[in-house]
């Protein structure tokens, strides 16, 4: 089952979304992360979502490293996203923050050669980084 229509059956009411898109987080915090998912849909309007989506994913280059693993991890957790996941291709890794404890955030560690669960849909659905990556690679 493709990845769009495992969300409609199984939460259908969750729209992802590509940059260019504004979040507002906070009356002071506009992000545009690189991938989102929003599951309430009272939160977007045509022109930006306004609170925090459900799902992150940063795609970390060397320009946004830092502020991608240390300021807006804390950002996002704080705002209320679920899960935030930082992909960085030169490492062929993605690390996974679960924020749905608030209390008890944990990270997890993956490499592209693994299926990823999205924990947003308690990891029935999975990510292949490295066949995203060779797609990439075969679409240049």
């Amino acid at each position: 089952m493709g990845d769009g229509a495992f969300a409609q059956k199984n939460k259908g009411k969750c729209v992802p979304f590509i940059s260019p898109l504004d979040i507002k987080l906070s009356e002071k915090t506009v992000v545009q992360p690189d991938v989102m998912i929003v599951c309430d849909r009272n939160k977007i309007n045509h022109k930006r979502v306004f609170g925090a989506p459900d799902f992150v994913a940063e795609v970390l280059s060397p320009s946004t490293k830092g502020k991608d693993l240390l300021i807006k991890s804390h950002k996002y957790r704080d705002a209320g996203v679920k899960e935030y996941w930082l992909i960085d291709p030169d490492n062929k890794s993605v690390m996974v923050y679960d924020f749905r404890d608030y209390d008890n955030p944990c990270v997890a560690m993956f490499s592209f050669e693994d299926e990823i669960p999205i924990l947003l849909y308690d990891g029935e659905l999975t990510i292949n980084m490295k066949e995203i990556m060779d797609y990439l690679s075969f679409a240049e």
